[in-house]
């Protein structure tokens, strides 16, 4: 038996890479049966049907630390959550959400500032301010003149990464723009509706600096009726340093009188934006939850 990551699927076929080379691979029938499959990032035990031919038959998929529905990727480390201030306007609720997605699932996410040239100063520093504490790391790229790739490409050295992110950022350029490749066809953005024409079909992963990166620009939203209520208070890692001061133990940091948190905000310890998308981001959690419980 071998052992070997699935870095490409298509059609019940997956390409096997061990440390010397490459198969494609049927995964056993117990698979389908079950429900479940391969995917991209998984770490399976193959055996060799024929050598010549690179072939073999997928018996066993190690244990995930995490998976992603879309794009179909398991075992991710990072997320690269590319936003733009301009083009488009930045939906600061959607980074927000991707950002406890990754936290959720166990994954680090990086946040890119992308089209860095079509912004102001002021405008980044305001971005940046807002999340200088909320434990994620942050770059500034202009992917369309490959300024700040080096600083992203330190981030995803010997990872597995999945970009992710709003239409028309510039998710797909950033790729080509790290692989030097032109595997991800890119579109225009709509000034009609602002959203990028994204032509993207398959999930595949290319070789990256020690790692690999998801050929697929990821997901572009996120259902905050996923998450639990309370645990999304301790992913915001910008609160953590009040949260004990508070008056009440089970305090949610919305408007509960002697919160230490809501203090901060008035102080301008904490921003205030990101303490304005928490309150909306919970709320609609705890509307979903409400929802499935019937009450």
């Amino acid at each position: 038996m071998e052992k070997g990551l699935v870095i490409k699927s298509l059609s019940n076929r997956y390409t096997v890479r061990t440390d010397n080379d490459e198969y494609i691979c049927k995964p056993r029938g117990l698979f389908r049966k079950e429900g479940f499959k391969p995917l991209c990032g998984d770490r399976v035990i193959f055996e060799i049907t024929d050598s010549s031919c690179k072939e073999g038959y997928i018996y066993s998929i190690e244990e995930r630390k995490n998976l992603l529905i879309r794009p179909p990727v398991a075992n991710i480390d990072t997320v690269v959550i590319v936003f733009s201030v301009n083009s488009p306007v930045w939906d600061e609720l959607l980074v927000d959400l991707l950002v406890l997605a990754c936290y959720s699932n166990d994954i680090e996410p990086v946040l890119c500032i992308n089209k860095s040239d079509l912004a102001s100063k002021e405008e980044i520093r305001n971005i940046l301010y807002q999340y200088s504490k909320s434990g994620c790391r942050i770059v500034t790229t202009d992917a369309k003149h490959n300024n700040g790739l080096g600083d992203l490409k330190s981030l995803l050295t010997g990872k597995i990464s999945v970009f992710a992110g709003q239409s028309g950022a510039g998710k797909s350029t950033l790729i080509n723009s790290l692989t030097n490749t032109r595997i991800m066809q890119t579109g225009t953005l709509s000034d009609r509706i602002e959203r990028g024409k994204n032509t993207t079909r398959h999930c595949e992963l290319l070789s990256f600096d020690g790692g690999y990166i998801a050929d697929t620009p990821g997901f572009s939203k996120f259902d905050p009726g996923l998450l639990q209520p309370d645990a999304i208070m301790s992913m915001y890692t910008d609160f953590n340093p009040y949260r004990k001061m508070c008056r009440f133990n089970d305090c949610k940091h919305i408007n509960e009188k002697n919160c230490a948190v809501i203090n901060a905000v008035e102080k301008g310890e904490i921003p205030i934006e990101r303490h304005n998308r928490y309150k909306i981001i919970y709320n609609m959690s705890k509307e979903a939850l409400k929802i499935r419980r019937g009450y």
